[in-house]
């Protein structure tokens, strides 16, 4: 019904949905999406996500050629919410984003998308429980990484397609 407005959904061909988020159900996009290389990121959040971008675009065809090149980087911003009746903060907000760019191979480089992931998580802190504060924030660390992830694979999936259809 959609298709008659110009929709096309981003997974599987010709608007099937294909295996979840791997990007099977489209062979040529699969490809495009293996030849991407992530570039490094510096700082420990953004290790953590370069390896995730790394699994998620070299596991869909092991052993593709690098064709492009993902430029990221990931930021952090805290603001605290919550306070107790001493002043001390038991309540955190975390935005995290990650402006994003893809580009080929070419001399010069051409840029093909950019775009900013961002995405907002916040996380408690119990009274004199250090280490459930601490496991706390991790955890929201991991989440803000896989949600900014999965924004920046949608991100380039799309902008390889405008690719391929040109």
């Amino acid at each position: 019904m959609l298709a008659g407005c110009g929709f096309r959904p981003l997974y599987g061909p010709d608007g099937a949905r294909g295996g979840g988020d791997d990007f099977r159900g489209e062979p040529r996009l699969v490809q495009e999406m293996a030849a991407v290389r992530v570039a490094n990121i510096p700082e420990r959040g953004g290790q953590l996500l370069r390896r995730m971008l790394e699994r998620r675009f070299e596991s869909l065809s092991p052993g593709t050629a690098a064709r492009y090149q993902l430029q990221t980087s990931f930021g952090v911003t805290t603001e605290a919410l919550g306070f107790l009746r001493d002043g001390n903060t038991s309540r955190v907000r975390v935005i995290g984003s990650a402006p994003w760019t893809l580009t080929d191979g070419g001399t010069p480089p051409t840029v093909l998308g950019r775009g900013l992931a961002r995405t907002i998580d916040s996380y408690n802190i119990p009274t004199l429980q250090f280490f459930a504060a601490d496991m706390s924030r991790e955890d929201t660390e991991r989440r803000m990484i896989e949600e900014l992830g999965d924004r920046i694979v949608l991100g380039v999936a799309a902008a390889l397609r405008r690719r391929l259809q040109a």
